[in-house]
């Protein structure tokens, strides 16, 4: 009978580890932040309060899906037809609507995220909000 009681205790304590080793990683994974999927930045163009959402898929590679806002079109017409985001070597960025023609290059920049270097005007900004 003492064996049966110790062996009954162990298996409790046993199940009882079993069953929190379990709980755990749930935990551990309920915590974490997710990795968005979309990155969000502000588009505003030089002197004016107006901005309008640009949306880029998240991940690695030079040429990614963008979603320009329809409301770009007025600090720039045509924007909302841009398409691909094309990240080069050297940091700067281009919008093109086929992923091949450049309609606006962007150059990285202090304080904002990038800064339009063609066409020369609207000058224009592109402001990480997430």
């Amino acid at each position: 009978m003492r064996y049966s009681g110790m062996a009954l205790v162990g298996g409790a304590v046993i199940g009882g580890l079993a069953i929190a080793g379990f709980r755990l990683p749930s935990r551990a994974v309920a915590e974490t932040s997710p990795v968005p999927a979309v990155e969000m930045f502000q588009l505003q163009a030089s002197g004016d309060a107006a901005t309008c959402l640009v949306e880029k898929a998240a991940g690695p590679g030079p040429l990614v899906h963008v979603i320009v806002a329809p409301d770009c079109d007025s600090v720039m017409p045509g924007l909302s037809t841009m398409r691909y985001w094309r990240e080069s070597a050297d940091g700067t960025v281009t919008l093109s609507a086929d992923g091949k023609t450049q309609a606006v290059l962007f150059g990285p920049s202090d304080g904002v995220a990038y800064e339009s270097v063609e066409p020369r005007t609207p000058l224009m900004a592109l402001i990480a909000s997430n």
